[in-house]
Protein backbone atom coordinates (compact mmCIF):
# COMPACT_ATOMS: atom_id res chain seq x y z
CA UNK A 1 0.00 0.00 0.00
CA UNK A 2 3.08 2.14 0.64
CA UNK A 3 4.02 2.66 -2.63
CA UNK A 4 0.44 3.09 -4.10
CA UNK A 5 0.30 6.16 -0.85
CA UNK A 6 3.53 7.71 -2.49
CA UNK A 7 2.07 8.64 -5.73
CA UNK A 8 -1.04 10.07 -4.82
CA UNK A 9 -2.36 13.45 -3.02
CA UNK A 10 -4.02 13.03 0.47
CA UNK A 11 -7.05 14.94 0.88
CA UNK A 12 -9.29 16.36 3.74
CA UNK A 13 -12.81 16.62 2.56
CA UNK A 14 -15.08 18.12 4.82
CA UNK A 15 -19.29 17.72 3.47
CA UNK A 16 -22.47 18.14 5.21
CA UNK A 17 -24.99 15.24 5.36
CA UNK A 18 -28.27 15.67 6.38
CA UNK A 19 -27.27 18.65 8.23
CA UNK A 20 -23.93 17.30 10.08
CA UNK A 21 -20.79 17.66 9.62
CA UNK A 22 -18.89 14.27 8.42
CA UNK A 23 -15.53 13.89 6.74
CA UNK A 24 -13.20 11.70 4.72
CA UNK A 25 -9.26 11.29 3.85
CA UNK A 26 -8.98 10.04 0.04
CA UNK A 27 -6.09 9.29 -1.67
CA UNK A 28 -5.85 10.18 -5.15
CA UNK A 29 -3.94 10.36 -8.12
CA UNK A 30 -2.14 13.79 -8.09
CA UNK A 31 -4.81 16.29 -9.99
CA UNK A 32 -5.49 20.23 -9.83
CA UNK A 33 -7.58 21.44 -6.99
CA UNK A 34 -10.21 21.64 -9.28
CA UNK A 35 -10.45 18.14 -10.58
CA UNK A 36 -10.77 16.36 -7.38
CA UNK A 37 -13.19 19.02 -6.19
CA UNK A 38 -15.27 18.04 -9.41
CA UNK A 39 -14.60 14.19 -8.86
CA UNK A 40 -15.98 14.71 -4.88
CA UNK A 41 -19.05 16.29 -5.49
CA UNK A 42 -20.03 13.90 -8.81
CA UNK A 43 -18.99 11.03 -5.84
CA UNK A 44 -21.19 12.88 -2.94
CA UNK A 45 -23.83 13.58 -5.67
CA UNK A 46 -24.48 9.83 -6.80
CA UNK A 47 -23.92 8.60 -3.12
CA UNK A 48 -26.42 10.80 -1.46
CA UNK A 49 -27.88 13.00 -3.75
CA UNK A 50 -29.00 16.61 -2.65
CA UNK A 51 -28.74 15.67 1.09
CA UNK A 52 -25.10 16.19 0.95
CA UNK A 53 -23.06 19.30 0.41
CA UNK A 54 -18.91 19.90 -0.07
CA UNK A 55 -17.83 22.35 3.13
CA UNK A 56 -14.46 22.33 2.23
CA UNK A 57 -11.45 20.63 0.67
CA UNK A 58 -7.95 20.80 1.71
CA UNK A 59 -4.22 18.43 0.94
CA UNK A 60 -3.48 17.34 4.53
CA UNK A 61 -1.11 18.29 6.37
CA UNK A 62 2.52 16.41 6.93
CA UNK A 63 2.04 14.97 10.05
CA UNK A 64 -1.75 13.75 8.86
CA UNK A 65 -0.27 11.93 6.43
CA UNK A 66 2.56 10.31 8.22
CA UNK A 67 0.20 9.11 10.59
CA UNK A 68 -1.87 7.54 7.19
CA UNK A 69 1.44 5.93 6.08
CA UNK A 70 2.31 4.45 9.84
CA UNK A 71 -1.21 2.47 9.66
CA UNK A 72 -3.45 5.15 11.69
CA UNK A 73 -6.32 7.72 10.72
CA UNK A 74 -4.96 10.66 10.33
CA UNK A 75 -5.97 13.30 13.20
CA UNK A 76 -8.55 15.81 11.14
CA UNK A 77 -11.27 16.72 13.48
CA UNK A 78 -14.83 17.58 12.03
CA UNK A 79 -15.79 21.20 11.19
CA UNK A 80 -18.29 21.21 14.41
CA UNK A 81 -17.52 18.41 17.26
CA UNK A 82 -20.80 16.69 18.58
CA UNK A 83 -22.61 17.94 21.18
CA UNK A 84 -23.20 15.73 23.94
CA UNK A 85 -26.90 15.10 24.68
CA UNK A 86 -29.23 17.04 26.81
CA UNK A 87 -30.14 15.81 29.97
Amino acid sequence: MSAFIDTCDIWVVVYRLDGRDRQWVRALPPLAEAQVRALLLEELDELYGTRAELVSLRQAEDAERATLMAGGLPMCPVATPPEPPAG
